[in-house]
């Protein structure tokens, strides 16, 4: 099978790391993979992963933000898609996240009629979503939500390299001496695409967590890059000016966040990165929106295995739950150890590579076996310009009471 891999976007992110696993997972397979992505100038720090890998690569320059305007195609990404598609010859299309799915049905699927499979590893799934591709989703939730409108979604959980991912692996050691983090100060970690629908507000209670416990044994770290980083650093000045001390601290993105997982004691995040970190064999705080933070332990787990790993709070945003998470972490080194070898174990048992990979090819072959006539592409294509024109003309208040109504 000839694979092309779409990103729409080259920052460095859960979902566009997972889709970089799981291409090379396929082209070990004895598959033929190329990847194409989407950026807004300087194609970011995933570009140089995908060349390093050995994966030839198409780039198209477009806003990133494309998904929000009324028009719910942008013709420049759908045609550099369709001749990305051309020229490595593809049998088949698998984007990640909704905006590269529009461009994908649009493109290489209406105009070429190749089979398109969506990943999407975000917390919802669109209504305007074309209904009949094959489509794969992070969360039980998700699975039983998208299956009331659109053909049944496949689950597969946000997977992890744990041969990759393992302590033993990597040296934290260095990152940690790089920043100057001391061997009886407990390092709190988050590896985050810094952006400001999901991310900053957690990271930002994070902060304000720090400043409450004024625990000289406690440093934050946050390890990544994206639109609110200018906000971030600015509240993290703020933060050390007040404690008198480098307590937090932002030392950007890297192209391999793997040491920054391995010199942690104790994990914050959401989605795959939470999960790498437990891999790691880390304890975990998950954060979420609207003032959502919960340890992730045996009891809790019921609830992230449905949801997926994060949550939504019920507005409060204040910084005293998360604190107080933390500061039964940090006090109990014992404590520490067990979640952390229990975090370990949940992954290698669950959420395993190859176990996912496994799963994604059964998906490759039901799409491949799916064959639309040009008149059910044509009137797909139709309802869904029609589906996303009214969504984008929706009121932000609204879309945001409807989500959390779902």
């Amino acid at each position: 099978m000839r694979l092309l891999v779409g990103l729409h976007h080259l920052e460095l992110g859960g979902s566009q790391l997972n889709a970089l696993d799981f291409a090379l997972t396929m082209r070990e397979h004895g598959h033929d993979v190329a990847v194409f992505g989407v950026h807004t100038g300087v194609p970011g720090p995933m570009a140089e992963m995908v060349r390093s890998a050995g994966l030839p690569l198409s780039l198209v320059r477009h806003p990133v933000e494309r998904h929000r305007a009324v028009v719910p195609y942008r013709r420049a990404v759908s045609r550099g898609l369709t001749a990305a598609a051309k020229a490595h010859r593809a049998d088949l299309v698998h984007v990640y996240e909704f905006p590269l799915a529009l461009d994908a049905f649009d493109g290489p699927h209406l105009r070429l009629g190749l089979p398109v499979v969506v990943t999407i590893y975000g917390m919802a799934v669109p209504r305007w979503l074309p209904r009949y591709p094959e489509l794969i989703v992070g969360t039980q939730e998700l699975v039983d939500e998208a299956a009331a409108f659109r053909a049944r979604p496949t689950l597969i959980e946000p997977p992890v390299n744990t041969d990759a991912d393992d302590v033993t692996a990597v040296d934290g050691q260095a990152f940690r001496d790089t920043l100057g983090i001391r061997d009886d100060e407990l390092l709190l970690g988050v590896v985050s695409r810094l952006e400001p629908d999901m991310k900053a507000e957690g990271i930002l209670r994070a902060m304000a967590a720090l400043s409450r416990l004024d625990d000289e044994r406690l440093r934050l770290v946050v390890v990544g890059t994206g639109p609110s980083a200018g906000e971030l650093r600015a509240e993290a000045a703020k933060v050390n000016e007040a404690l008198g001390r480098p307590a937090v601290l932002l030392p950007g993105a890297l192209e391999d966040p793997r040491p920054a997982y391995a010199a942690m004691d104790i994990a914050l995040g959401m989605g795959g990165s939470a999960l790498r970190a437990m891999s790691f064999g880390h304890p975990l705080v998950v954060l979420g929106i609207e003032g959502f933070s919960r340890e992730c332990t045996p009891e809790t787990l019921d609830h992230f295995l449905s949801a997926g790993f994060w949550g939504i709070g019920d507005g409060d945003l204040d910084a005293g739950p998360l604190a107080e998470q933390i500061r039964v972490l940090a006090a109990d080194p014992t404590l520490r150890g067990r979640l952390g070898g229990w975090s370990r174990r949940l992954v290698l048992e669950r959420f395993s590579l190859k176990a996912a990979a496994d799963k994604l090819a059964e998906v490759y072959a039901r799409a491949l076996a799916q064959h639309q006539p040009p008149t059910r592409r044509i009137g797909e294509a139709a309802r869904v310009a029609a589906h996303k024109a009214a969504a984008d003309m929706m009121p932000e208040s609204v879309r945001q009471r409807l989500r959390r109504a779902r």
